[in-house]
């Protein structure tokens, strides 16, 4: 009997071992897997998925703004891909190029001075910091707002010209407003509030995509020229598509062709044998395409070594008429050289026209 009872509570002890074996082999498979799920980086995802995403799992996520076209840009994606265990233990990060459609939407309501924009949401999905640059003091001020939740001192250029603390409350109300318009709700007073402290061409085209949902054409039409009134060529890239529905509402028979459409009959203009100190003149036709006139309102150069001859305060181009553009290209270093020329008008189709200088210059 004695020998029987022993087998018994050794049969049970091995048992007892067993399971908690098996119980803990389950708990860090849980373990790993959840480290996983919450260890991800996503690409070009829309706002809506993440935040679904962070809300499931009860975590603060970011959403990256970048141009991958842009040196500053690759460079946090290259420090990004260093520190990416880092950053990513307890949030979720998404990388949007701003040359996608989610990017371009992002990039509206944010309106960011510079890219890369590290934007940090809660997992509720209110945006609560905005984090720009590549610098080491950077990813420390994401780290800060992710684990604290909360808004940071580090400062954030802007074009509102105010404080990220006054803006920020202002950015979600705006969001919180986008979210009621997909559901079909329209609320004019609360985007009146924000506009008032906030007026730039995004919340006034929320507002006029409520009152198109209402079907008030009076208010649509008061509101398309307060959007217009805020058109210049600068904006008018981001905006365009936003400045031609409001410049249908105003005029039903409007067709974008019959704009302002700038045209030059090479974006790269390369120049051989330029020698350091001697001047090399550079022509750029400027054609109007489009039915009103274009108005050239400003003429970018990005060096002194390049120097425009007219500097008339604008120049015009009558309809299917072209003009010349003359410039003096005066290297002062040889080898391979790159400049810019940056050309600003209403043409609907490009209102800040680059242009690529290549030359190379020997001594």
């Amino acid at each position: 009997m004695r020998n029987f009872t022993q087998g018994i509570v050794s049969a049970v002890g091995y048992s007892w071992r067993k399971i908690v074996r098996f119980v803990f082999f389950i708990g860090l498979i849980c373990m790993i897997g959840c480290d996983r799920s919450v260890n991800k980086v996503y690409y070009d995802k829309s706002y809506n998925e993440i935040s679904t995403i962070a809300n499931d799992t009860k975590l603060p996520f970011c959403i990256v703004l970048v141009d991958s076209t842009q040196s500053l840009s690759q460079e946090y994606i290259a420090q990004f891909g260093q520190k990416q265990n880092l950053m990513t233990h307890k949030t979720i990060f998404c990388i949007n190029d701003v040359n996608t459609p989610e990017g371009e939407w992002l990039l509206k309501w944010l309106c960011p001075v510079s890219l890369p924009l590290t934007c940090v949401f809660a997992s509720r999905g209110d945006l609560i910091d905005l984090i720009p640059g590549t610098s080491i003091e950077t990813f420390l001020y994401i780290d800060e707002a992710v684990k604290n939740s909360a808004t940071t001192n580090f400062h954030w250029p802007n074009l509102f010209k105010k404080d990220k603390q006054s803006v920020l409350p202002l950015l979600n109300s705006l969001l919180a407003y986008r979210k009621f318009l997909d559901q079909g709700v329209y609320f004019s007073e609360d985007i009146d509030n924000v506009i008032d402290s906030l007026s730039y061409p995004y919340s006034c085209y929320l507002k006029l995509t409520g009152t198109l949902m209402e079907q008030d054409s009076v208010e649509a039409r008061a509101v398309a020229k307060q959007l217009l009134a805020l058109e210049t060529p600068y904006v008018m890239e981001l905006y365009k598509d936003e400045f031609v529905t409001a410049k249908t509402i105003l005029n039903k028979d409007y067709k974008i062709e019959n704009d302002a459409v700038i045209r030059v009959d090479q974006s790269t203009i390369n120049l051989r044998d330029c020698k350091v100190g001697e001047s090399t003149p550079v022509y750029v036709n400027v054609y109007n395409d489009g039915k009103e006139l274009l108005v050239i309102s400003k003429v970018h150069v990005s060096c002194s070594c390049l120097e425009q001859i007219d500097t008339r305060d604008q120049i015009t181009v009558n309809p299917g008429q072209s003009a010349k553009l003359k410039f003096n290209f005066t290297p002062d270093i040889k080898g391979d050289v790159f400049r810019d020329i940056f050309i600003v008008s209403n043409g609907i189709n490009m209102p800040i026209l680059h242009i690529n200088i290549i030359a190379t210059v020997t001594c």
